[in-house]
């Protein structure tokens, strides 16, 4: 019994590794079952013996990746550690791990492309990680006065993401008029630098000074 769970954990595990690059490079609308089957070495009865649909796959890989950032999350905040050095810590993390995971970049795109159709059901938890991450970082920094008495933690959380996910979500339509390879190392810690100085200064007391 023991291995049979297993051989089928393994199996469902491919299932979603084999359909997060499918779906990364061709959308839910332009993916085929058939080539996640082939993808994953596969019989295409089994994935639908596992997520019943191609809709329920593609759910099941946008969780995954939500997942990952989970695990990315997890020992960013160090309670009674500078709140400036929790916050230049979960945000280094969160985007450094984009950029590394072009097919996390690319699904949430699709995702945004087809209006969020199938992200309502994974959204909430990924709220949440971002709320248990760097949100409490910020409520930490709030309670201990370096931070912004009056600022809006959701609205931060916001702003961190879309300033983050943007670099690489448009990075080929914007590479041709940017000096330099958008993805050297110089170019990232440059953005990543910009983004953290940037966030910090809209968050801190008294403009950046505490």
């Amino acid at each position: 019994m023991n291995d049979e769970l297993s051989r089928a954990e393994e199996s469902k595990q491919r299932i979603l590794l084999a359909a997060a690059a499918v779906f990364a490079r061709k959308g839910l609308d332009g993916a085929r079952v058939d080539e996640i089957a082939g993808a994953a070495r596969i019989n295409k009865r089994m994935i639908y013996h596992y997520f019943e649909s191609k809709e329920n796959l593609y759910v099941e890989v946008l969780r995954y990746n939500c997942q990952k950032v989970y695990q990315l999350s997890k020992g960013s905040f160090i309670a009674g550690a500078d709140p400036r050095e929790n916050v230049a810590r979960a945000l280094r993390q969160y985007f450094y791990f984009l950029a590394s995971d072009e097919e996390f970049v690319r699904l949430v795109s699709w995702e945004a492309l087809n209006r969020g159709s199938y992200s309502s059901r994974v959204l909430p938890q990924l709220l949440d990680i971002f709320q248990s991450d760097l949100g409490r970082i910020l409520e930490d920094g709030i309670r201990r006065e370096y931070f912004r008495p009056d600022l809006d933690v959701q609205q931060t959380l916001l702003s961190v993401h879309a300033m983050c996910l943007a670099y690489f979500a448009r990075r080929e339509m914007v590479q041709s008029l940017w000096p330099g390879d958008m993805m050297s190392e110089e170019m990232l810690e440059a953005r990543c630098q910009h983004i953290l100085d940037f966030t910090l200064s809209g968050i801190m007391q008294n403009k950046g000074e505490r």
